[in-house]
């Protein structure tokens, strides 16, 4: 190409930024200079003005255009690469390192230098339990899971102040099928309670469940922190068998209007006994603000929730009677919006229960743990699965698996 000719006859634009001006020329290469930015579209426009520097005509692929016209080329840019997004601990030296990407990626264990006594993945992190307090160490080779590209040598570099070292407080409880351990102390990031793994920057609750009733257990559990790791044995004998309940579909973006009126929230009974809701309410934020009572909406109904059996909480106005299977238990609130002003995708979902003078969690539930589509539901099933439901407006009254 004649590069006298490029500033008026060639241009390079991306569909999210608009023009770019990297453009560099060079004799008779003309090259658009990285970083391109991701997942976008880029035009790159050669118009008349472009001719070879012995006006010949000019060449666009494999072929020669003899006409004096615009050329458009279009060329999709992959994903973006992964980077690190978030390292714990970020105030100390530690031996046990948390280190979260942007986007997902793939750590062998032997391609960490120095290399690790162990490794776990929990959910989006990597946790590296090092034999010695380090400053810092490398991740020789990262694959990107959503780009065929592996990151090289990605350092990780730590804080240069000593670990704190201060005790770790245990606080256990149990019910007739789960146990669950509430972990404290500033050295604490990751814990290991028999075959599940949780984050815990300086404490949380792991939770055991699936456990049967009036059974004995020992139950291990690994501690990972910043001077490095401590094992606990528990030994736990579970309660009688009690019913329980789960929150397994919420409706909190209907594309039906008005949308408050097609919000919904549904329980399924997943235990081998009926669940009385009498005394039970709904709230969201987890702020005690705006909770409301559930009141039974079939005619005749009582405030059972059946074995195996779905119930549906709505508004006092939802049209919901021609929607609803005849087995549903139907529920709904005093006004026409659910707990705090009606539903989100970031706000958590309970039912709470009065018995024996207290005020109880029954069930939880946090949408924001799988983003959905407007129109499409939360959906949890009793395994612990997390989806979209598979129809628009999502399955009322319709207990329903995630594949």
């Amino acid at each position: 190409m004649n590069p006298n000719s490029v500033a008026a006859g060639f241009s390079v634009s991306s569909e999210n930024l608009g023009k770019l001006e990297s453009i560099e020329v060079s004799g008779d290469t003309v090259t658009v200079m990285p970083p391109l930015p991701a997942e976008d579209n880029i035009f790159i426009t050669m118009t008349s003005a472009l001719k070879s520097s012995d006006n010949r005509p000019l060449m666009t692929g494999e072929q020669f255009s003899e006409n004096k016209e615009i050329r458009e080329l279009l060329y999709e840019t992959g994903k973006k690469l992964p980077e690190v997004a978030e390292v714990i601990p970020d105030d100390s030296m530690s031996m046990t390192v948390a280190v979260r990407f942007d986007s997902e990626v793939g750590i062998k264990f032997a391609d960490v230098g120095p290399r690790p006594e162990d490794m776990m993945k929990i959910g989006e992190w990597y946790v590296f339990l090092f034999s010695e307090i380090i400053g810092s160490f490398t991740i020789k080779k990262a694959r990107s899971a959503e780009r065929d590209f592996e990151l090289e040598n990605v350092e990780i570099r730590l804080p240069s102040n000593e670990p704190e070292r201060s005790d770790v407080s245990f606080d256990q409880a149990v019910t007739d099928t789960a146990f669950s351990v509430s972990v404290k102390g500033d050295p604490v990031i990751a814990v290991a309670l028999e075959n599940s793994y949780f984050m815990c920057r300086k404490g949380c609750t792991a939770v055991l469940d699936g456990l049967e009733p009036e059974k004995k257990y020992e139950v291990k559990m690994e501690i990972w922190m910043t001077t490095g790791r401590i094992a606990k044995t528990f030994s736990v004998e579970t309660d009688e068998a009690a019913p329980h309940i789960m929150i397994s579909e919420i409706m909190h973006t209907p594309s039906l209007e008005p949308q408050k009126s097609w919000e919904f929230v549904e329980i399924y009974n997943y235990s081998a006994m009926d669940f009385d809701l009498s005394d039970c309410f709904i709230d969201d934020k987890n702020d005690g603000k705006g909770i409301d009572p559930l009141a039974v909406k079939n005619e005749g109904g009582e405030p059972v929730l059946r074995a195996g059996e779905v119930a549906v909480i709505t508004g006092n106005d939802a049209a919901f009677g021609d929607v609803l299977p005849a087995s549903a238990l139907w529920l709904t609130v005093d006004d026409t919006t659910i707990a705090d002003a009606g539903l989100t995708g970031n706000e958590s979902v309970q039912i709470l229960c009065d018995r024996d003078g207290a005020r109880t969690l029954a069930a939880s539930a946090d949408p924001a743990a799988f983003k959905t589509e407007k129109g499409f539901s939360f959906t949890a099933d009793a395994h612990g699965g997390k989806c979209q439901s598979a129809v628009e407006n999502g399955t009322p009254g319709v207990y329903a698996e995630c594949r």
